[in-house]
């Protein structure tokens, strides 16, 4: 379980990179350190071994985050995982069950969590990035894609944002 200093910390940033409203830390779901399997179990029930791969889940039924056990939350990298889920919640609480709506605005709601993620970690010096795979994933109703840069952070983003209460400040 992350201590309440780090996620206050990351509910900021993540309502400051994504532009939704902050959420208090008192409202959150309850975050869940689990295994792997746990988390493989809980988005593919029928095929678990083919979501291995996945680190955190915001689960909206159960309105809890489960994040992998493997994780080292003091390290950006890694709970820049956790970060990407309060994007999630704060879309959630905004739009409720319509960010899952359909398969193109999964898609949109993803990518809006993946570039707030890409943002914290440029923001805390690490070169990681995610969410590629948004690239290679379309719908069946929708030719369009996603393509790296619509997931990624711009150079500029937390420099030349028009509104200043969205920029990220100095970190402690």
């Amino acid at each position: 379980m992350p201590n309440a200093e780090l996620l206050s910390f990351l509910v900021a940033a993540a309502a400051r990179l994504s532009g939704y409203p902050e959420i208090p830390v008192d409202a959150l779901p309850p975050v869940r350190v689990v295994s792997v399997d746990t988390i493989a179990r809980a988005i593919c029930p029928d095929e678990p071994k083919g979501c291995t791969g996945i680190a955190a889940t915001f689960e909206t039924e159960s309105y809890e985050i489960m994040i992998r056990d493997s994780l080292d939350l003091e390290d950006p990298a890694d709970n820049s995982f956790l970060l990407h889920e309060l994007v999630h919640v704060m879309q959630w609480k905004a739009r409720g069950d319509d960010i899952f709506k359909d398969c193109p605005t999964t898609l949109k709601t993803e990518g809006e969590a993946y570039r707030a993620q890409n943002a914290y970690l440029k923001r805390e010096g690490q070169f990681l990035r995610f969410g590629e795979m948004l690239a290679y994933t379309q719908c069946a109703e929708d030719t369009g894609t996603l393509f790296p840069r619509d997931a990624m952070a711009a150079p500029d983003t937390l420099t030349q944002h028009k509104d200043p209460e969205l920029m990220l400040g100095p970190l402690p």
